[in-house]
């Protein structure tokens, strides 16, 4: 007998869908925004562009455009650019220009905190005032609760500014369907939008942050190619740089706040477009900004946004003229010049025909949309790993275990083994960067395998097991084969990585490329020196004298001790020769061995028992 399905005729489709958005959580602004079939927008006082800042007072907290407007109240502590610090110690923060805007303090654990009237707000605690605001606007105009959110992060952001971002979701009371990357989300809402087929470069100017990835487009497949950036690179510092300026050509501004001259700034560089010079008028005094003065003083920081497009294009393996366009991203590739400098740079097309402000929500709304299964696109995203992961082995050697722009979310296993007999501990260094020796990687955490059954050395199969899921989140786990002994760590690492320390990880990488090389035919060296006089000192110690003359147990350790002073110095073809020097002298002596542990075995036992 067939059934039939039964629907509540009063319940249309629209009631049947969840209530999901993307947000865009910026550095200067922040966007919510909801996706069917068209974007939609939700605004603070008739604007969707959302101030991403906190005022507090000593009677309330005030978030958005009504933080804005209390900027210049003396009683109010204003709180600006907080993404700037997401993941950051106070020691990594001392060498931001904007950290003296923020009156940040060191609290426990270094976190930096911004004390206010007693109590102390980290980087978390605003960031989720912030999207608790942008949560109620939207909650507000649709007379529904958010079901869930995709939450944008700049490409670049390490394991902990993600897991920031999160937390403070959880703060607000948002149920994260993903993280996804600021560009990534950018080209989804470019590619449904215009229907564009082919290798894109997305070139993501914020408020704070730069990004650049590398992508193809094709029948409903977003495969990012490769990633780049700095999490601290922005229109901030473009403020900055003109705030210096304005302060060294106007001597009356030095009695001002750095605040204040801020704002001046940012309003000189917003009225440039298009005009030869900008100027304003500041308690009776006249200053100004000229358009050669104003690209003098930001060309050092687009061209360092051109460098870094140039090793995102080089690490997808593509040239410049297989880039059909660059898509421009961010508030801060307004700047007119930054297309014409484009353009003549890389010689291709550059698109700004959605709005570059609105562009990372609109992906974002569609990838919550189709997540939650109202949108039923076909569309399959996959996107980077930014920097290699792997773990430190003896003698201090990073071994790689996904390598930096791999697909994610992926799973990888390497097997690895004891260096020493009996051992039945193993320290898992969890190693970040794409240096051959651990110091100069970054450690992101680590953890211990116990009960190793004791084995001679290298016998215990140990498979270590890598997997970053969708919003880049890393976990390790690590399993003895024989024993099934397992033991793994989420990674969560106190500090997650400066943007300045992984631009400086991969340029020394690209360097130093054939001297680490040579480091780590040393360090094998030594390893391998070091594994043959432990086995031959333990070999001598169980069965020497009983195989051995007097004499030959004497050339045996002459051998070794030659070895030995070999592992001393840094040249490893002489270390490499040593060893065979070694193995060749001491053959004799392994045979012995052997011959001797098959007549142990026979001992006492008929032809029968054998076969």
């Amino acid at each position: 007998m067939s059934l039939l399905q039964i629907s509540d005729p009063s319940i249309s489709n629209d009631d049947l869908k969840k209530f999901v958005v993307g947000i865009d959580l910026g550095t200067t602004n922040s966007l919510i925004a909801s996706y069917d079939n068209e974007l939609k927008l939700y605004e603070d006082n008739s604007s969707s562009l959302i101030p991403s800042v906190v005022s507090i007072t000593k009677e309330d907290i005030l978030i958005g455009v009504k933080a804005t407007d209390a900027f210049d109240d003396k009683n109010t502590t204003c709180i600006a650019s907080i993404k700037r610090i997401m993941g950051l110690s106070y020691s990594d923060i001392q060498n931001l220009d904007s950290k003296d805007d923020l009156l940040l303090i060191k609290s426990k654990n270094d976190l930096p905190c911004i004390a206010v009237n007693n109590k102390e707000y980290s980087a978390i605690d605003i960031s989720s005032k912030i999207l608790s605001h942008l949560k109620n606007l939207a909650e507000t105009h649709e007379n529904k609760t958010i079901d869930g959110a995709v939450i944008t992060v700049p490409a670049y952001f390490n394991d902990i500014q993600r897991q920031a971002t999160k937390n403070a979701a959880k703060l607000s009371g948002i149920n994260v369907l993903r993280l996804l990357n600021e560009p990534t989300a950018a080209a989804l809402a470019y590619g449904l939008e215009s229907n564009e087929t082919g290798s894109f470069v997305i070139y993501d100017f914020g408020g704070g942050t730069f990004d650049v990835s590398v992508l193809t487009l094709e029948k409903g497949i977003f495969k990012v190619l490769s990633t780049d950036g700095n999490t601290r690179l922005g229109g901030d510092d473009i403020d900055n740089a003109i705030t210096k300026w304005l302060v060294n050509n106007y001597s009356f501004l030095k009695s001002y706040k750095t605040t204040q001259i801020k704002k001046y700034a940012c309003s000189l560089k917003e009225s440039m477009s298009n005009k030869d010079s900008s100027s304003m008028d500041i308690d009776g005094n006249t200053i100004s900004l000229s358009k050669n003065d104003f690209i003098d003083i930001i060309n050092p920081i687009l061209n360092e946004t051109f460098d870094i497009v140039t090793n995102a294009i080089t690490e997808s393996k593509l040239s410049s003229i297989d880039i059909k366009n660059i898509i421009l991203v961010g508030g801060s590739t307004r700047i007119d010049c930054i297309k014409t400098l484009l353009e003549k740079k890389f010689s291709c097309g550059v698109l700004n025909n959605i709005d570059p402000d609105k562009v990372v929500a609109h992906g974002a709304a569609i990838q919550a949309s189709i997540l939650s299964g109202n949108n039923k696109e076909n569309i399959l995203l996959l996107d980077v790993l930014p920097l290699s992961l792997g773990i430190e082995t003896y003698g201090g050697l990073s071994e790689k275990v996904i390598l930096r722009n791999t697909p994610i979310p992926i799973k990888l296993r390497k097997t690895f083994t004891t260096f020493k007999d009996g051992q039945s501990k193993l320290l898992i260094n969890i190693i970040q960067g794409e240096r051959e020796l651990v110091e100069n990687c970054n450690s992101l955490g680590e953890f211990i395998l116990k009960n190793i059954p004791p084995m001679v050395a290298g016998g215990p199969r140990i498979d270590v097991d890598f997997q970053i899921d969708a919003d880049g989140i890393l976990s390790v786990s690590a399993t003895e084969t024989t024993t099934g002994n397992s033991s793994m760590i989420e990674v969560k690492p106190s500090y997650g990585l400066t943007e300045s320390d992984i631009m400086k990880m991969i340029d020394d990488s690209n360097n130093s490329a054939e001297i680490d090389m040579t480091l780590r035919r040393l360090n094998e060296s030594i390893v391998e020196g070091k594994r043959v006089i432990y086995a031959l000192e333990q070999a001598l110690q169980n069965d020497g004298k009983d195989l051995l003359s007097e004499e030959e147990i004497a050339m045996v350790n002459d051998e070794l001790e030659g070895l030995k002073l070999s592992i001393t110095g840094e040249d490893s073809s002489v270390i490499e020769e040593k060893i065979k020097q070694v193995e060749k002298k001491s053959e004799f002596y392994v045979e012995r061995r052997m011959n001797s542990s098959i007549k142990s075995f026979i001992a006492g036992k008929g032809i029968d028992d054998i076969l």
